[in-house]
């Protein structure tokens, strides 16, 4: 008997590939100069699901280096291409409770339930 990993109502699909965010997450958090607050964001590209990924960077992290490789790590490791945002510590917004990570930034047309 297989069993499913991960909760599948927050699976993604992006361009056909499946992932869920504990991935992203799991990837992202391997990397130094990156802070634990970090921001899914699902967007339309040319009639598909993309991934744009918001990171908060540690102070004195140089985005460039960490963008190249944090975009190969997602594509190596989760099989997926990411637009990457950096923002400087405290960039990203912090909340009381639980932590907001995905943010679905597509329309009610571009959205579609399987």
């Amino acid at each position: 008997m297989s069993r499913v990993k991960g909760r599948t109502d927050d699976m993604m699909i992006i361009r056909g590939v499946n992932v869920f965010p504990s991935e992203i997450e799991r990837v992202l958090l391997q990397q130094p100069g990156v802070t634990p607050h970090y921001q899914i964001h699902r967007i339309q590209r040319a009639g598909l699901d993309a991934l744009e990924l918001h990171i908060e960077l540690e102070t004195g992290t140089v985005a460039e280096d960490l963008k190249r490789i944090i975009c190969h790590a997602m594509k190596t490791e989760c099989l997926i291409s990411v637009d990457l945002v950096c923002h400087p510590p405290y960039g990203l917004p912090r909340s009381e409770g639980k932590a907001v990570r995905i943010i679905d930034r597509r329309t009610a047309s571009e959205k579609k339930f399987v």
